[in-house]
């Protein structure tokens, strides 16, 4: 949990970004001319979260409006009309036609574009010698906007950076890299003090170190002195070392919520309405933040979700119970202090009925046959296990024409666990793919899989049963009503980068330990040693993922620190991220076309 003075900390890091919206915003000239501001959707729900958005339009009379860069309303006239887009490439064409589209209906447009949280030389470069928009607008203003991280709860930071992923181990650009050195110094120097021990492992966890190395060695020692230092340790991993997790099917509560209907910055549209009282079979959808101020939803999002309807159910036992109370009200005073908690109650009532209707409707997905047979093959592929039974399910799949994700997902899953595909079943199954879902698509597909390191062919032996020993990925004597262990995350499989940290965290900061822990893994390694003294009892591990770590590890995450409190040594453990990612998610950044055909 943070402290108060956490809590004032993320405020001004808040206040800061307001601060240079607002003056971005002041700048436009004529000032009482009429600005439209378009922003990428991971931006919109980002500023929009920490009421960014809401807070800069307050007084602003000439503002048209804030809106997501893929909504349609040309119709808007403004003078202005500015950008804050992802510093994506291949996301330039888009921007290049919505702005043409727009200065089309409204030619005296000035236009503004400001990449987020940094401007490459290489997109502007494109912008100017490939598009020549600045032979099309005399006025372009292509700029860049400092945003590169917000706090989604309590223990997490993310960047919001669904696409570094694609930019890291797809497209080979490192620029991303430069970015979270930037934040992991900004996080030291203005929030939780300089950190005593970094170490990163994986080769671009080891890059962020040596460039987070000379950034501090640009600014002097006097960001070590500014703050009390908080955090006892920083390990920065590369999503690579493990892509069997965001691959498997994540069961806790929150997790089959983000497989089955998407989160993005804890907002998540339901393809239903969450009133009990709805029409059944009714189209209506309803879109909804998920966060700690649904109190319910804290309760519930890190539980296996075999055990959340029974938890709902007890409490909507005790919300009755709690209204039968009225009836034994006796004496005025005793009536008013009913009354008074009479709100609180009503909103608890509503929020335990909303996640009643969103279990009851997972549940008719995971109760079918289907469903749960894929999480029996699922189990299958990581214990290296029933390879016929696995291939003639895939197989059914390709027949059957299921949605190409789901596919691609457990072939990769298959690959990665077991060091590629025989040549026999890899060309089988591109054969059979490329009849059931195109030549292009499928040949395109395999390309990026096997660049990514996702689906490849058969080369040699795997290192994966030896690591599946060493973490202990899989746990056959799982209780999964009463939980011991991280697996339950995943209904016996555990997260192999949450192992990690958790074998780290039971070292007791053993130097040799600790070495022979990063040594498991394969991949560069790097560190920092700062010379400073952690202050205060309650003190903490902050836990970097570059590539994105799913919702069930950050359970599993949670799991760990709960357990080691009631062992007596509790640790509090922050975990910050490039982005909050799910398999799906994963494999959409780099596919260019849509998986779900």
């Amino acid at each position: 949990m943070f402290s108060q003075q956490n809590s004032n900390k993320l405020s001004i890091f808040s206040e800061q970004v307001l601060k240079d919206l607002n003056s971005l915003l002041d700048n436009v000239t004529p000032p009482d001319s009429k600005v439209i501001v378009f922003l990428e959707k991971n931006i919109y729900l980002a500023l929009d979260r920490i009421n960014i958005l809401a807070n800069a339009a307050i007084g602003r009379k000439n503002l048209v409006g804030f809106f997501r860069f893929q909504e349609n309303v040309d119709c808007l006239f403004a003078h202005h009309v500015i950008y804050f887009l992802n510093p994506d490439v291949e996301k330039l064409r888009t921007f290049v036609v919505h702005l043409l589209s727009y200065t089309h209906h409204f030619p005296k447009a000035v236009p503004q574009v400001y990449f987020v949280p940094q401007k490459p030389l290489m997109i502007e470069k494109i912008i100017e010698s490939d598009f020549k928009l600045n032979e099309t607008f005399s006025e372009l203003k292509i700029g860049e906007f400092d945003f590169d991280m917000i706090s989604l709860a309590e223990d997490l930071f993310s960047m919001e950076q669904p696409l570094i992923f694609k930019h890291l181990f797809l497209d080979g650009d490192t620029t991303s890299l430069k970015w979270i050195a930037r934040l992991l110094l900004k996080l030291q120097s203005s929030q939780f003090g300089a950190i005593p021990m970094i170490r990163g492992k994986g080769r671009n966890a080891a890059r962020v170190v040596n460039i987070l190395k000379r950034l501090q060695d640009e600014v002097g020692r006097d960001f070590l002195s500014n703050t009390p230092s908080e955090v006892e340790a920083l390990y920065i991993v590369d999503r690579t070392l493990d892509l069997v997790s965001p691959l498997m099917t994540q069961l806790t509560y929150e997790g089959l919520i983000d497989e089955f209907y998407g989160i993005s910055c804890s907002e998540v549209t339901f393809p239903f309405s969450l009133n009990e009282s709805a029409p059944i079979g009714g189209t209506s959808s309803q879109t909804e933040v998920l966060d700690s101020f649904d109190k319910v939803f804290s309760e519930i999002r890190d539980k296996n979700f075999i055990k959340v309807g029974s938890i709902l159910y007890q409490k909507s036992v005790w919300v009755k119970n709690h209204y039968e109370r009225r009836k034994e009200v006796r004496q005025l005073k005793d009536l008013k202090e009913f009354m008074k908690g009479l709100p609180e109650m009503q909103d608890y009532h509503r929020m335990i009925s909303q996640h009643t209707v969103i279990t009851s409707e997972i549940g008719k997905i995971t109760q079918g046959l289907e469903f749960r047979k894929k999480i029996q093959i699922e189990q299958c592929i990581v214990q290296q296990m029933n390879d016929k039974e696995v291939f003639e399910f895939i197989e059914d799949m390709v027949y059957r024409k299921d949605p190409f994700s789901h596919i691609l997902r457990l072939l990769s899953l298959y690959s990665i666990v077991n060091g590629g595909l025989k040549s026999k079943e890899y060309d089988f199954f591109k054969e059979s793919l490329m009849l059931s879902y195109g030549i292009p698509q499928v040949m395109n597909a395999f390309i990026i899989m096997e660049s990514c390191g996702f689906l490849t062919k058969y080369e040699g032996k795997t290192s994966y049963p030896l690591l599946r020993k060493q973490f202990r990925t899989w746990n056959a004597s799982l209780k999964e009503q009463q939980p011991d262990d991280i697996a339950y995350a995943y209904s016996g499989y555990a997260s192999l980068l949450v192992r990690l940290l958790e074998k780290l965290l039971l070292s007791n900061h053993s130097e040799s330990a600790i070495d022979n822990i990063m040594n498991l893994l394969p991949g560069e390694k790097s560190e920092i040693r700062n010379t400073v003294e952690v202050v205060g009892d309650s003190r903490a591990i902050m836990f970097f993922v570059i590539g994105g770590l799913t919702s069930a590890e950050l359970s599993s995450l949670r799991f760990i620190q709960t357990q080691m409190a009631n062992a007596g040594k509790y640790r509090r453990i922050i975990v910050a991220v490039t982005d909050v990612c799910s398999g799906k998610r994963l494999l959409s950044s780099i596919i260019p076309f849509d998986l779900d055909v």
